[in-house]
């Protein structure tokens, strides 16, 4: 009888420490190497979807300037003369952003506000229909900005409007180099140079300096109070709940940390901010673009001109200087 042959097990060996060590350490560095790249991606897709943003933005002021052959008005209050008496309770109006809405595919809501018959001051005053100042709407929202839904920061800080915080916009309209609120225009004819302001009616001819050359709509990040896109608390005032919450001007530079700032542009992007031009195409300006402080002050046209930088010049429409590269 044959006997049979007993064979060693089989010994396995196991990681010893170190090299468990090792190989976290080399998965580690791989990470590290490629988290960079996947951050990069992620935020080069997140650029191109704000740039989208702007360009349907665009599109829907060209099919707005089309249907009534002006750009919209930034803000515009069609009861002030049957309100000579004005108080907080009465400036709210609506903004740029609300009129642009059937031009966006948003029709209903446009139509729910009831934008032609009913004041945005008397709307905010019934609290059944306050959360249609809150509807997140994406394409006026930069996908880079971790902002809150509803802007608080700029809020309908009214107790009669159930100090209501509107939902939030990284979009605001370019007024131009200089604050001026509707009455400023309305009873003294004082031109911010801009293309959006309260009451304006600026049509495509108007910007003599070239559609091309004037920027219309600019990012402002939620570090700066952002925007929101139904309107203005106070359509005579120009402070963070007046035409900042839905304008800017070139009286800071892009992504200046400073008290102007909440009026300025801003954004997440590394570098500078994405700007919407009047021909509807979508430029990214660096935060070093050419910016002259001697002229960022000016109120008028002369003397004045020659010392405003290429930045302030973008946002004039008719200064008649010449823009230079940037």
């Amino acid at each position: 009888m044959a006997t049979a042959t007993l064979r060693p097990a089989r010994i396995r060996r196991a990681f010893t420490l170190i090299e468990l060590l090792v190989v976290i350490a080399i998965i580690a560095v791989i990470v590290a190497l490629l988290l960079p790249a996947v951050q990069q991606a992620r935020e080069a897709a997140r650029r191109t979807q704000c740039r989208g943003n702007l360009k349907q933005i665009g599109l829907a002021l060209h099919n707005y300037a089309e249907q009534y052959n002006t750009l919209p008005p930034a803000s515009v209050f069609s009861g002030r003369d049957t309100a000579p008496v004005h108080s907080a309770t009465d400036q709210a109006a609506y903004g740029w952003g609300t009129f642009l809405l059937p031009h966006l595919d948003q029709t209903p809501l446009y139509e729910q506000l009831n934008v032609p018959g009913l004041e945005l001051h008397l709307l905010l005053q019934q609290a059944s229909l306050r959360p249609l100042t809150q509807k997140v709407l994406p394409v006026y929202r930069c996908p880079s900005d971790q902002a809150e839904d509803l802007n608080t920061s700029r809020p309908f800080s009214n107790a009669v409007y159930g100090n209501t915080p509107a939902a939030t916009s990284n979009y605001a309209a370019s007024m131009g180099t200089v604050w001026k609120n509707s009455q400023n225009w309305l009873n003294g004819r004082q031109d911010p140079f801009g293309l959006l302001w309260g009451s304006s009616r600026v049509r495509l001819q108007d910007i003599t300096d070239g559609a091309s050359n004037t920027f219309v709509i600019g990012e402002r990040s939620w570090v700066d109070l952002a925007a929101v896109w139904v309107g203005t608390r106070n359509y005579q005032g120009t402070g963070d709940v007046g035409f900042r919450q839905i304008s800017a001007t070139t009286d800071s530079k892009i992504n200046e940390a400073s008290a102007n700032a909440t009026g300025g542009y801003s954004s997440k992007h590394q570098g500078g901010a994405h700007f919407l031009f009047a021909d509807g195409r979508v430029e990214f300006l660096s935060e070093n673009i050419n910016y002259d402080q001697t002229g960022a002050t000016l109120p008028e046209r002369d003397p004045g001109l020659t010392a405003m930088g290429i930045y302030q010049r973008l946002a004039r429409r008719n200064d008649g200087q010449v823009v230079g590269d940037y």
